[in-house]
């Protein structure tokens, strides 16, 4: 018999194959979050889920094919391995699976390099959990009652093992609970809404006393207290905050239900005292586009070798929020860290942020009423805008999740309503179109900020930092029509650096320095009011 007659009638050839076949479907079910710029590059919809599909159905034939091997050679009788019918069928097994495989890694290799690699990460732990059942059930049925004695012991006492600790990590959970965040403290335009982090889900509240009273704030919906996530947050009052200590704590929650509950560790963090510059002279860190490069933005900021009394959080922390745990790392724990849990934080969402699972759950997550409001810190006031997406709602790229038409239309009938309360307007975007997609509402914003006596307007969006006006034929328009605002760009990510920002506010006027974080001076420019 030739060696390609004895590798097809081998128990290891169709088996090798199998795994191969797995490995291919779990990994590229992992990258569906990037599924729709395949199916637009070869301009078939639905052609990721052909993929997807014929994976899974080599899978099942390997399966059965390694089935049948196992059977017939168990029982003597491998007469039916002759048969061309076989030959055939584990031949294009064999070579699908392989393709298969080889096409995922280098997709794999491609993703490992970029800010999809997080996403990847969650979507491949999602995918082993859902698959696992699909994959130990029926390999159980199959092959376990061919095993050797040896091996039956060795996957019983496996599975035993297994069924133990399951057990036991259900009634009482065997990972540490902690809190893994400083506080981040956002001003939403109404109070502070204190946010932070835990391992595993929880209660939350925040201690603080003052004037002469004590006071413990829960984090709290209609009087019952919010156990189903992991992002906490905790409205307290302005003047209760300024200037003042506080401590959040949470309670692990293992089993809630109608009538008792069964809870967990109390953790408690350090105190912190936060710091309210009401004067006329602030330093504001701004922030844009970070998209998961958490270590270039900390070496950006770190450049500029000295304190800030506030942040702004100019949005893109990631390609998308498909999950809680991506805006842990890359909003709440990143926000917490520049703040210090003693510094308040404007947040302005990015364009990246609507996109994903979570996105409807961001605003609620950062205790944000709504995503654009106004709010004033001293002499200074405050607009801030939510820009949403940057293409029409039509775009295949949002898979008919979108009416952010109709969303800035609703902000700018707000914003023609809204009245500062200072003359030192500052406008936050993340676009600073304001509308990428709808130019009469751009205009109509622009000539609202303009009302509102705006003398400058931030933004990011577009992983470049400069003053807007110059550009482009419209920039020249906008900022011919409204010379009194000043345009800036933060720069954030972009093709070789990150660059952070930081603004100076003074009586008679304000200063913009961008450094990067190579500590390269990429602007320094001072403005009057």
């Amino acid at each position: 018999m030739s060696k390609k007659g004895k590798a097809l009638k081998s128990v290891t050839f169709p088996l090798v194959f199998l795994a191969f076949s797995v490995i291919a479907a779990i990994l590229f079910r992992s990258f569906r979050a990037t599924w729709v710029f395949i199916d637009t590059a070869v301009k078939i919809e639905g052609f990721t889920m052909i993929l997807l599909s014929l994976m899974t159905l080599t899978a099942i034939l390997l399966g059965i094919l390694s089935a049948l091997r196992i059977y017939e050679t168990r029982a003597g009788n491998d007469a039916c391995f002759n048969k061309k019918a076989y030959s055939v069928l584990l031949i294009i097994g064999a070579v699908g699976a392989s393709a298969f495989l080889i096409f995922t890694i280098i997709y794999a290799l491609g993703i490992v390099f970029t800010e999809n690699l997080q996403i990847f990460s969650l979507n491949l732990k999602k995918s082993l959990t859902e698959a696992a059942p699909l994959i130990i059930i029926p390999s159980l049925l199959i092959f376990y009652p061919k095993l050797g004695k040896k091996a039956k012991y060795t996957v019983l006492s496996a599975g035993l093992v297994i069924a133990a600790i399951s057990g036991i990590n259900t009634f009482s959970p065997l990972s540490a609970y902690k809190i893994t965040s400083v506080p981040m403290v956002i001003d939403n335009g109404k109070e502070y809404s204190i946010v932070f982090s835990t391992s595993d889900y929880g209660t939350a509240y925040v201690e603080y006393s003052f004037d002469g009273q004590d006071y413990k704030i829960f984090d709290q919906t209609g009087g019952r207290l919010n156990s189903d996530r992991k992002i906490h947050n905790i409205a307290v009052p302005y003047e209760h905050l300024r200037n003042n200590s506080y401590k959040v704590s949470s309670t692990r929650v293992i089993e809630e239900f109608s009538y008792g509950s069964r809870t967990g560790k109390t953790v408690t963090s350090d105190e912190y005292t936060f710091r309210y510059n009401n004067s006329e002279n602030q330093t504001w860190l701004v922030i844009s586009d970070w998209h998961t490069l958490l270590d270039e933005a900390y070496d950006a900021i770190g450049s500029f070798e000295c304190d800030y009394d506030s942040v702004i959080l100019l949005g893109d922390s990631s390609p998308g929020v498909d999950y809680e745990e991506q805006v842990i790392t890359n909003t709440v724990q990143f926000g917490g860290e520049v703040s210090k849990g003693t510094k308040p934080v404007i947040y302005v969402r990015g364009n990246h942020e609507t996109r994903g699972g979570y996105a409807n759950d961001l605003p609620k997550a950062l205790g944000l009423e709504q995503l654009y409001y106004t709010a004033d810190i001293g002499p200074y006031s405050f607009v801030v805008l939510d820009s949403g997406e940057d293409k029409d709602d039509s775009h295949h790229e949002y898979g008919g999740m979108t009416d952010y038409n109709t969303y800035r239309a609703d902000m700018i009938e707000w914003l023609k309503k809204v009245n500062v309360t200072n003359d030192k307007v500052i406008a936050l975007s993340h676009s600073w179109k304001i509308s990428d997609v709808e130019p009469e509402l751009s205009e109509a914003g622009w000539a609202e900020l303009d009302r509102l006596g705006t003398r400058l307007i931030i933004s990011g969006h577009t992983h470049a930092c400069r003053f807007i006006g110059e550009e482009s034929d419209y920039e020249k328009e906008i900022f011919g029509k409204y010379p009194d605002i000043v345009g800036y760009m933060d720069g954030g990510k972009t093709e070789k650096d990150y660059i952070a920002s930081l603004l100076t506010l003074k009586g008679d006027g304000f200063e913009i320095r961008a450094i990067d974080n190579n500590k390269n001076e990429i602007i320094k420019e001072s403005f009057d009011w």
